[in-house]
């Protein structure tokens, strides 16, 4: 099935007479609406739905009104008094070598006591009166309802389908619509019907009075667990919308920062603690600079002194032995005289003794005005070395400590005070208390559906009792329990075949998740593989060494990329060439999650793709990626003076 063209008269936010052409070709199956949040993308998506399926149509604001009500709320409000609504959706549909054209025109005028819609459909432009009479019975040899949520879906609730209780169920059905399933469960029920008929028409009538009321107990029953099933689902779907309503309120309340008054407290006390390192740091510095520190800068000045305290010493020495020297010099030469040395000899002697002589005489003269050891100059050099390596690691830890005050400071400075976010905080607060309502709800309602299915379980095993009491034995009666006995093995017989027939295309429905799932998901051995229980239809991811691991280690966004392999398993597993319609289809996933749905999901979720998008989702890097597999571009621009929403020709 491919849908060709869809026309809205008076529908909603569209006034007047709008036409859009849907048309595809294989290599583009794309079909990009974008829109703003109100602009009519949902109308849009409710409209395909209600032409299709009428009242059985899930639109997105009918709720549990009755559905003449429905209709008298979707024409728009300027129409003309007089103007009807119309929706008619034209599409192809092939079985075997044969394509035919279908148009279906839904209409309906607001004006009337009672509304009703009216329905004309045409097969290759010629009316065709019994498929327009019987249409809501056609209508699922194309989509069948059953199989809807598989192709009409929002991506925004798409992470209540992640939820594992939500994934089974919706696997359930897909199967049993799949398989043919339901009509096996049916049969069950009419089975079980004439056994039980086929035993009352035998009851000894001392316990007719008991059977008949029985059957009323079991009816009261039979209603109550009924509705204990209804108010449940309707308190899910409450919860569902309260979550989405406070992962809203949670965005709101960080975006204005209000998730960082919590913090403020701990700014305060490490802006604190920032305080008194700086103090402590200062001190140390004080310290050092007290202490040798100093001394490193006049290095050229302590070397000169230490000279000046040698050359101080020499002098010293000097002038000492000066006078021992001279003693020494004068005996020396009068035993030289006396050897009778030759005259040559002495003059050399007394010329180097002069030179020696005048030398120390020139240490001897040295200025002295220190008068210190060169000792107290012992291990200066390396105190000096420690003090400034130690004032270096003290600046470098001040530094540090500086950036980190300055980090604190401004996000004390962003911290808004709470009068300015009490009403996001209040509003986060009571959709809290109202999902936390709801939940305790779902539980006490969940609990009494229990004990009134286990008492439905008791009066159903206490009416089969009664049954079984038989006090003729005719022959009918014999025939009678016969059939019952038949019945029950044809019954258990089909529950075989039942779960054989599930247990054979789970496994071809788990390659086609496990498959998808791989496609869409950026972290490729996450998850190993996937496995379908052929009786509850829950989901067990299997890591890479082969054990099960809980959903809850996937992460929101791949809990969506689930969800979303889950529907385009079943999908595929239909075989059945439908269209796919995604209202809002990048939700909350993050830039990778979404490039994965941009390139391994959209251009093969079906023959024909309708997306239904935001100016912040298929934008930029995702358009220009998405851009070779689209066919048509529109614009759903909301038009002020026409009070009207219009469809243009290109995107945003």
């Amino acid at each position: 099935m491919i849908i060709k063209q869809l026309i809205l008269e008076n529908f909603g936010i569209y006034q007047g007479r709008h036409q859009i052409d849907l048309s595809v070709t294989e290599e583009q199956p794309i079909i990009l609406l974008g829109g703003l949040n109100g602009g009519g993308k949902t109308t849009f998506l409710d409209a395909l739905q209600l032409v299709l399926y009428g009242k059985h149509a899930k639109c997105s604001n009918r709720g549990h009104q009755a559905y003449g009500a429905y209709l008298a709320t979707t024409k728009n409000r300027y129409a003309e008094a007089n103007d009807i609504v119309e929706l008619s959706l034209t599409f192809t549909h092939t079985t075997e070598t044969t394509t035919n054209e279908f148009t279906v025109l839904r209409s309906w005028n607001t004006h009337l006591k009672e509304v009703k819609d009216k329905v004309v459909v045409y097969c290759n432009q010629q009316e065709d009166s019994h498929l327009s009479q019987y249409w809501d019975e056609f209508v699922n040899e194309f989509i069948p309802l059953s199989l809807s949520d598989l192709f009409f879906f929002d991506g925004e609730k798409i992470e209540d389908l992640a939820n594992p209780d939500r994934s089974s169920e919706l696997i359930r059905t897909g199967i049993e619509n799949l398989l043919g399933l339901d009509l096996l469960t049916q049969l069950q029920i009419d089975l079980s019907n004439v056994e039980r008929k086929r035993k009352a028409d035998n009851l000894d009538t001392s316990v007719i009075h008991k059977v008949a009321a029985l059957e009323v107990e079991i009816a009261d029953q039979t209603t109550l667990v009924s509705e204990l099933k209804k108010d449940i689902a309707e308190l899910e779907k409450q919860a569902s919308d309260c979550n989405l309503n406070i992962n809203k309120s949670r965005q709101k309340v960080r975006y204005a920062g209000a998730h960082l008054i919590d913090e403020r407290d701990n700014i305060k006390f490490e802006l604190g603690a920032i305080e008194e390192k700086l103090k402590f740091n200062l001190t140390e510095r004080v310290k050092l600079d007290a202490g040798a520190g100093p001394l490193g800068l006049i290095s050229q000045l302590i070397s000169s002194t230490k000279q000046q305290v040698i050359k101080e010493e020499k002098a010293t020495q000097a002038h000492v032995i000066q006078n021992a020297i001279s003693e020494y010099e004068n005996t020396i030469k009068q035993t030289l005289i006396e050897e009778s040395v030759s005259q040559s000899t002495l003059k050399s002697l007394e010329v180097a003794m002069t030179a020696m002589a005048i030398e120390r005489q020139a240490l001897a003269d040295t200025p002295c005005y220190l008068g210190t050891n060169i000792a107290i100059f012992n291990g200066l050099d390396e105190k000096i070395a420690v003090d400034v390596k130690a004032r270096t690691s003290l600046l470098s830890l001040k530094e540090q400590l500086l950036e980190q005050q300055a980090l604190f400071e401004k996000k004390l400075e962003s911290i808004p005070d709470y009068e300015t976010v009490q009403h996001l905080l209040t509003e986060l607060a009571s959709y809290e208390v109202e999902l936390k309502n709801h939940l305790v709800l779902i539980k006490q309602k969940q609990q009494s559906l229990q004990q009134n299915q286990a008492r439905d379980e008791v009066l159903n095993t206490r009416y089969t009792n009664l049954l079984t009491q038989q006090s003729r034995d005719t022959f009918e009666q014999k025939r009678s329990i016969q059939v019952a006995e038949h019945i029950g093995k044809l019954k258990t017989t089909m529950q075989s075949f039942s779960l054989k027939l599930i247990q054979e295309n789970i496994e071809s429905l788990e390659k086609h998740i496990i498959d998808n799932f791989y496609d869409l998901n950026r972290k490729s051995k996450l998850v190993s593989n996937i496995k379908i229980c052929p009786t509850t239809f829950s989901i067990s991811l299997m890591d890479s060494a082969g054990n099960e691991m809980p959903t809850n280690r996937l992460s929101a966004g791949e809990r969506q990329l689930l969800a979303i392999a889950v529907l385009w398993g079943l999908a595929e597993a239909s075989g059945k060439e439908i269209p796919t319609v995604i209202d809002t289809p990048l939700g909350r996933l993050d830039g990778k999650h979404r490039t994965k749905l941009i390139k391994n999901y959209f251009p093969y979720a079906g023959k024909q793709v309708i997306l239904l998008s935001t100016d912040e989702e298929i934008v930029g890097s995702y358009y220009d990626q998405l851009k070779p597999s689209i066919c048509r571009e529109y614009h759903i621009i909301f038009d002020e003076q026409l009070q009207s929403s219009t469809f243009t020709q290109g995107y945003f």
